[in-house]
């Protein structure tokens, strides 16, 4: 089977991938393959929150897990790779300059041992809110260049996994019992809010935007939501509302936020959000499922803010 031939065969993977979670680890092993590469992987950055997952079925697990819990943050790769457009191919080359890679902590400590080589190609999957999700092919040490087949090889198939996660990302807003789709939520006169079981806002809408940035009542700190009058109360019903989670009362609820003396309180719903569990959540392609909707009102009037 040429290349050609192999390409085709791994781009219908990739499809079915976007339905079926299990197939990313053997998506990215025939690429590899296919490419003639040493390492793979789709890598998600959370900067506001300073998290990090990744896929990397060719990395060794303690090297992955090193990776995760320090080198994620002391990559010197990193503040650059996040300034690249979706879906732009670069080289380990046209981040950093190969003397500097050389010389620095992160090659000697982490790459070298890890059996990282060099030259890689890579680009991003999903960039915005301080997240980015991207894919990374790399050569094993001492084949210090990507060649033109292999970057060929990776533009090949690059659009078809970015689409692949926009339909996986679709399928689990669907996956909701309750209508979350963006552009839905936009439309309405109320804030809202979509957040994971940490608090992370992964959606607002333009009036809670505009909340959000007047830091009246709730504010957003390391991507988190947050009552502004030191209150835990709200993050402790959005944390009932992941699954795994029991409480007398069950999950969500109501609460009051004060603002300044001027002001009249906020009156907050957190709504939990169940997956019909149709669609895996796979941390590592940037897309959490949120636990939660988080709606504000204005308790003076109860009217919805607007």
């Amino acid at each position: 089977m040429n290349w050609e031939d192999n390409i085709s065969t791994l781009i219908d993977l990739i499809y079915e991938a976007s339905f079926d979670g299990t197939l990313w680890p053997m998506v990215l092993i025939r690429l590899a393959d296919t490419m003639g590469a040493a390492q793979i992987g789709l890598l998600s950055l959370d900067r506001r929150a300073r998290t990090f997952e990744s896929l990397a079925p060719r990395c060794d697990p303690a090297m992955d897990g090193a990776f995760k819990n320090y080198w994620a943050f002391h990559n010197p790769l990193w503040p650059h790779t996040v300034k690249k457009p979706v879906r732009e191919i670069f080289w380990t080359d046209s981040l950093i300059s190969r003397r500097d890679l050389i010389a620095s902590p992160f090659f000697n400590e982490w790459m070298r041992p890890a059996e990282f080589g060099t030259a890689a190609i890579g680009a991003n999957l999903f960039v915005g809110n301080e997240i980015s999700t991207m894919i990374t092919v790399g050569n094993a040490p001492g084949k210090d260049d990507m060649s033109p087949k292999q970057a060929q090889m990776f533009e090949a198939v690059l659009g078809h996994v970015y689409r692949a996660v926009q339909i996986h990302r679709r399928l689990q807003l669907r996956d909701l019992t309750h209508d979350t789709a963006p552009d839905q939520l936009e439309r309405v006169t109320r804030g809202v809010m979509l957040v994971d079981a940490a608090a992370r806002v992964l959606f607002a809408n333009s009036t809670a935007r505009r909340l959000l940035n007047s830091k009246r009542g709730m504010a957003v700190k390391a991507g988190c939501l947050e009552s502004a009058d030191g209150s835990d109360t709200l993050q402790a019903l959005i944390a009932s509302c992941a699954r795994k989670v029991h409480i007398p009362d069950g999950p969500g609820g109501k609460t009051w936020i004060r603002r300044s003396l001027d002001r009249s309180p906020l009156r907050v719903t957190v709504t939990p959000l169940r997956s019909k569990g149709a669609v895996a959540e796979l941390p590592w392609l940037g897309l959490d499922i949120p636990v939660a909707m988080v709606t504000v009102a204005d308790s003076a009037s109860e009217k919805w803010m607007h």
